[in-house]
């Protein structure tokens, strides 16, 4: 588990252990009327807000929702700076129906970094406007040199870099949704920074930076209203939303988890050893691929 406990404003918290296989109730990643985002059916990684100000509890839909849900509570009432990112540590089974949709670790070279999946994606914005630092950023700097990052998605969802899992369900407007939640902030809820923690970043428009316990209001707008371009309107779909569940291992714990998996495997004969070799492909997906590297924590906000 890092040590670091928080990096640019953003808070990290290990929320427990995920080293079995979570069998979440199969309309979690079925349903089609909660948890929605506006996104561009071109790209999903793009959103335009939500149809409801209020943010779905995930409850039994996440291995630890309960959590999370009072997590999201206390992040959103005020909002309380860059965010909170709960993990699991050690986390090595994605949950069932669940696919492991990114690694991070840091390099064998000194300020060199493994990345496969989400890791390896970047999106490019037209803008001269200061943006958000990356979650592969902050992340390499609460990570220890033995850690592995591993971000999961629901098996044929897209993964975002930021932290979240998207699905496009229909074209927004043909589905009937045509307005969405705006929160909006003063001017002096942001500050752009060009150094974090005495070093200076690598953005030349700089970095937002949002300030603690501010306040906030809350509207719900047409999208003809808050977007003036109808082709950009008539582009968007409705999709579902979830967090990443991020999980924090190091070797032996992929390697304890293999071994304990065949013991059982040989000392029980009823009926778990189904369940083992479940645990064992997970394993292969999210332990296997960075063996012989230098092994080496986001969610929160709904839309």
């Amino acid at each position: 588990m890092p040590t670091a406990t928080e990096y640019f404003g953003i808070s990290v918290t290990n929320i427990g252990p995920l080293t079995t296989t979570y069998t979440p109730p199969p309309a979690c990643t079925r349903a089609t009327t909660d948890h929605l985002v506006y996104a561009l059916e071109s790209s999903l990684i793009y959103g335009f807000g939500s149809p409801d100000c209020d943010i779905d509890p995930y409850g039994k839909c996440l291995p630890s929702g309960a959590a999370v849900d009072s997590f999201i509570k206390e992040y959103s009432h005020p909002k309380s700076g860059q965010g909170i990112h709960p993990f699991h540590s050690p986390g090595i089974h994605c949950p069932e129906g669940w696919t492991t949709a990114g690694l991070l670790a840091h390099g064998d070279k000194t300020g060199s970094a493994f990345r496969s999946g989400v890791f390896t994606t970047t999106a490019t914005v037209n803008s001269s406007q200061p943006l958000q630092m990356g979650s592969d950023e902050w992340w390499l700097k609460v990570l220890e040199p033995s850690e592995t990052l591993a971000w999961c998605c629901p098996s044929g969802w897209d993964s975002l870099p930021y932290g979240y899992c998207r699905s496009s369900i229909a074209p927004a407007l043909s589905a009937g949704y045509n307005s969405a939640c705006y929160e909006g902030f003063p001017e002096s809820a942001f500050v752009t920074v060009h150094t974090v923690e005495g070093e200076r970043v690598s953005d030349t428009d700089g970095l937002i930076s949002l300030l603690p316990s501010i306040t906030y209001t809350t509207e719900t707008v047409a999208l003809t209203e808050q977007w003036s371009d109808p082709s950009l309107v008539a582009s968007m779909v409705i999709a579902r939303q979830f967090p990443a569940i991020e999980m924090i291992y190091k070797s032996e714990d992929v390697k304890a988890a293999k071994n304990g998996s065949k013991d059982d495997a040989d000392d029980d004969k009823d009926g778990k050893a189904k369940d083992n070799d479940n645990a064992a492909s997970t394993l292969s997906k999210v332990g296997g691929v960075v063996s012989g590297v230098a092994l080496m924590v986001g969610l929160l906000t709904g839309a």
